[in-house]
Order: structure tokens, then sequence, then C-alpha cells
């Protein structure tokens, strides 16, 4: 093994992993689907492989930061790779449900490797440094393996145990927390336009920092093309409220709260909104419509 650890995936949130490893002086090699993303590193410091094995094989532990697990899984189709994580262990961070978790550590154990799953609740720039945050959950014997470059990730670096779903879990809670805000708050803005009440108004009430005022303002302003800091698009949202509806149903829990999110992003979609910004989804809802 020539590397401390591999990074596979190099997309925005891939490459502050890796820069954030080379920054803290360990020897990482990398690797992507395509390769060009890699150059910075390279530049960085860090060691570029030709394949996925080989990446996999020079270093004890590998990092995984793809867009979703089923690109992971494709990629492990390949015999060469299933032989190379034997021995390993691998840390896998993106977005997942826990079946998919659950689904990963039962996959990469009967190959042979330890298994830590993970979610990244920060941005890019936000890694590497003490705001960053990631939550894991594994085996505590891959955890002690992996666990000083984990911390070097994020200042806010939490494990939560051996039961591999707890990080999918604590990612969909998280979320449905979000997203009530996201469409509470929509309500709320449509009650102020019902009453004759600027949603400038309702802006001003808030929270310093809340995660509705971008929201609010945009509503406001009408600038529904716009999307705002840190939000995100009416079809973007569409996926994020369809998994916390679908492990409602999986779960066998109450799904009443995701359904109605689902509708009213449905009539926005059908509306021909899902380029917009999330807040568009008023739209369809004001009276008139």
């Amino acid at each position: 093994m020539t590397s401390d650890i591999t990074a596979v995936g190099l997309g925005a949130m891939g490459s502050a992993l890796a820069s954030a490893l080379l920054t803290a002086g360990r020897k990482v090699t990398v690797w992507n689907r395509t390769m060009e993303k890699a150059q910075p590193l390279i530049s960085q410091g860090a060691t570029p492989a030709a394949t996925l094995p080989e990446a996999i094989a020079a270093s004890p532990r590998t990092v995984v930061c793809l867009m979703n697990y089923s690109i992971t899984n494709n990629l492990c189709t390949d015999t060469q790779v299933q032989k190379a994580v034997s021995g390993r262990n691998i840390i896998q961070l993106g977005t997942s449900t826990p079946n998919e978790s659950e689904d990963s550590q039962k996959q990469f154990n009967s190959w042979g490797a330890g298994y830590i799953d993970g979610t990244i609740m920060c941005w890019p720039g936000n890694i590497g440094t003490p705001t960053g945050r990631i939550v894991v959950a594994g085996s505590e014997t891959a955890f002690a393996d992996c666990e000083q470059d984990l911390r070097i990730l994020a200042g806010d670096m939490r494990y939560v145990g051996s039961n591999i779903r707890a990080a999918a879990t604590l990612e969909l809670a998280f979320l449905s927390r979000l997203l009530g805000i996201i469409f509470g708050s929509i309500h709320g803005a449509l009650a102020c336009e019902a009453e004759g009440v600027p949603v400038s108004e309702f802006t001003s009430i808030l929270p310093p920092g809340d995660r509705a005022i971008p929201l609010t303002e945009t509503i406001h302003a009408g600038s529904f093309d716009q999307i705002s800091k840190g939000g995100a698009s009416v079809d973007v949202a569409a996926e994020a409220v369809t998994g916390l509806y679908d492990h409602a149903v999986s779960a066998g829990i109450n799904n009443e709260l995701p359904s109605l999110m689902r509708e009213w992003i449905k009539r926005a979609q059908a509306a021909g909104y899902g380029k917009q910004e999330t807040s568009a989804v008023i739209k369809p809802l004001r009276r008139g419509n």
C-alpha cells in the first residue's frame, strides 16, 4: 500500500474531502470516472490511479462520495473491485435510505471489507473545518481504524454506533425538520397574502439566519427563477420529499405529512414550475388557482 487513504468520487463534495485530507498531510490516492476532475488534487499532491481496483488497493481505507449508492453498486459489479476491497475499510458518505445502508454493509462485508456508512450535513466549504458535520455508523472495529481520517473531515464528526441504519435515519429526520420549515413557511406566506400583510413582515420576525428567510424573501420579490443560497429547485425538492414518503411507507409509520408535501410538489410540477425555486410551490396554492 502506497497511500494512507483513497478518495473515490471527485465532485464538489468528494474533492473537498480529498483536499482536506491532503491539507492534513495524508497521502491520498484519487480516482474518478472522469479523471479531469482530479487535476487540482494532483497539483495538491494526490496520486492518481488508473483504475478503481488500483485505487482501492493503494490504501488501507477508501472514502467513497458518489451521487447515489446505485452508482457505487454498479462500480462494484467488477469482480476486481470486489477482490480489491478485501481486508480494507470502506467509508461511504452520501445520501441513502436505511435499507441501502444496510444492503451496502452486507455487500462489502461479504467481500471481506469493513464498512462505515455516513451522511454529510454541511456544504463542501465546511469540510475540513470546525463547522463541518458528518454523522457515521458502523462496526466499532472499522470506526476505530477510520476515526482519525474522519475527524480531519469534520470538526463535528459524530459516531452513532454500530446500527448501520442510524446515519441514514438521522439524515431523514433532519430532512423532515427542514422540509417542515419550508412547507410551513409557504403556508405562512399564503396566510399573509390572504390577509393583506406583506410577506416581508413575515421575514422580519424570523430569527436571524433562519432557513425560511431566503424562501420568504423570494416569495415577496417574486423572483422564483433564481435559486436562493442554500435553496433548491422544485424538482430537487420533489426527490427529497419522495424519499421521506417512501421511507414512511416502507417503515410502516404515518405518512400524512410527507403525503401532503408530495401533493403540493406535484401541483407545482404540473403547473410547470419544476425548475424554479422551491418557494414556487406557493403559486398553485394561491386563491384563484
